[in-house]
Formats: C-alpha cells, structure tokens, sequence
C-alpha cells in the first residue's frame, strides 16, 4: 500500500463528510503527524483538488473532486466558479459580496469576499446560515422562485415557529416584497448594528429556469445616499450574475448529457 496515497484519500473522504477541515483537524482524526498533512494538503492543492479559503483558512474541495467523489454538490460548483468574480467585485467596489443559496428554512453562505473587503464589519465564514426572511438574499432568491415552491418554503417557517423567523408572519407584506422585487430585478434589506447600520442589495442568479443562489453586496448605510447605492452597485452585480448564470447552465446541461450518455 501506498501510504501517501492511502492519506491523501482518507483527507477527501474526511472532506467529504465534513465539508472543511483545518491541518490540525485532519492531524487528529486521522492519526497523523501535522508536517505529514501539510505536506500532503500542498500537494492536493497543487493539484486543484483543494483550495484553502481566505474567510477561515479551512480547506475545501473544488470541483476536480468530481472525478473522485460524489460529495461535490451543485452549490459547491456554482461557489467555485463565482469565486474570482465575486473577488474582482470586491476589488473594483471595495464592499463585501457574498454568494448564498436556501437549504430548507435557512440560507447558507457559500461564498464571500468578508476577509477581502478592508470596510466589512461583520465578517461570515463559509457555511454560516442565517433566517431567509431577515436578508436581502433571502428575499430576492424567494421572489424569484416558482410560486408553489415558495409557499412550501413560507409554510415550514411558520410551522416551525422560530423567534428569528417573525418576518414571515404577515404574507400579504411579504407577497408585496417579493412582486416589488421581481420589479425592480433586485431586493434591499436594511440592518442596524451596533457599529453602523448596514444595507444589502441582492440580484438573483438564474440556471435552467429556476433560481439557484443570490449574489449580494454589503454596504454601510450612513456611506453613500440610497440612490446612488443602487446606481453604483447594481449594474455590476446583474452583470456578473448574468455571467454565472451562463456557466452554471452550461454546466448543467453538460451534467445532463453525460447522465443521458450513461443511461
């Protein structure tokens, strides 16, 4: 047996289970010596095969794991292909933008620029879920869902009855928010902090005619005037979610070609 290969696999499956992991994770789980695993991940990532993330320094599998495993999803893909854009906004802007998607009555980050962006207050690590009412992606990705999957999701918030889902309360608010959104192609969600008072601005990312994920931006409300917010911020970010709605239906459709040839 090839020890070093035998690792590096217990390494993938390890991720696979886990989603990320630290060398001193992997060191304890798997029994091995900490210079051994960092030897081993520099190889992997050499090898495009993981990727250690800016916003918590855990490593990640990207998605040349695919001809290994089953684990990648298709979250974890449109992530990897929405990384450099989302950084090259955030170069260009200087704000923090995020990518998120819904899973059950929760949204998750699967992508940030947090640790990139120099005015990010609040810094979310990859992961993080947060109440889909209570954010500007969760709204946009909401209003741009098919009706009768949006009315499942709205139906477990209330029956679940959690003290951070009070948004979902008042439907008829809420039905005008979603069409005022479909509208005007983008949502607004104000927070106030502690530090500054916060405003989001998300724009849906479509794939074969269903949204995927919502891609937003994080600006602090007291440094530039609503409008020009919007005049400034929004144009960029269609603009990009355009381009990755592109790649991921292509992907896609490239997924479902390879099932058709298999069956």
């Amino acid at each position: 047996m090839v020890r070093s290969l035998s690792r590096g696999l217990d390494i993938l499956k390890l991720l696979n289970i886990r989603d990320s992991v630290t060398p001193a994770e992997l060191a304890q789980e798997l029994n091995i010596p900490r210079a051994t695993v960092y030897r081993l991940l520099e190889t992997m990532a050499d090898k495009n095969f993981i990727y250690r993330h800016s916003s918590d320094n855990r490593f990640r599998m990207t998605d040349k794991v695919r001809t290994l495993s089953d684990g990648f999803t298709e979250e974890d893909h449109m992530a990897n292909i929405a990384r450099d854009s989302l950084n090259e906004i955030t170069e260009e802007l200087i704000w923090p933008v995020s990518l998120a998607t819904i899973s059950g009555i929760d949204l998750i980050v699967r992508e940030n620029t947090d640790k990139l962006s120099p005015l990010a207050v609040e810094q979310f690590t990859i992961g993080s879920r947060m109440p889909i009412l209570s954010s500007a992606s969760g709204i946009c990705i909401l209003a741009f869902m098919e009706p009768k999957a949006r009315n499942i999701v709205l139906d477990t918030i209330a029956t679940a009855n959690r003290p951070q889902d009070h948004h979902g309360h008042n439907l008829n608010k809420l039905n005008e928010l979603f069409n005022s959104t479909r509208q005007l192609g983008y949502s607004v969600h104000h927070r106030q902090r502690n530090i500054s008072d916060m405003t989001a601005i998300a724009v849906p990312i479509h794939a074969q005619s269903r949204v995927r994920g919502a891609l937003t931006l994080r600006y602090a409300r007291s440094a530039l005037p609503m409008q020009d917010a919007l005049v400034k911020f929004v144009p960029t970010l269609i603009k990009v979610a355009e381009g990755l709605s592109n790649r991921l239906s292509i992907h896609l459709q490239e997924q479902l070609h390879k099932m058709d040839k298999m069956i």
